[in-house]
């Protein structure tokens, strides 16, 4: 599933990300990156504000997941 967020004219994709029982909003592409708020991919944000892949992403939201709250 996945839905589009307009500012001015910045088009940014959401997308969904199923961890355990839990869905996440991602935001993003290949080409500009992944972040979990849409924001991060404002051209006047800088790009270390973003994940590189899809992967990374997952991976930080997975770990985020497993650990207990105030200990990631």
């Amino acid at each position: 599933m996945s839905t589009i967020h307009s500012h001015s004219d910045v088009m940014v994709k959401a997308h969904l990300l199923k961890i355990g029982l839990e869905l996440f909003p991602v935001y993003g592409d290949e080409q500009r990156g992944w972040s979990v708020e849409a924001t991060d991919l404002y051209p006047q944000t800088p790009p270390s504000f973003r994940y590189g892949s899809i992967d990374e992403i997952f991976f930080a939201l997975v770990n985020l997941n497993l650990c207990p709250e105030g200990r990631a």
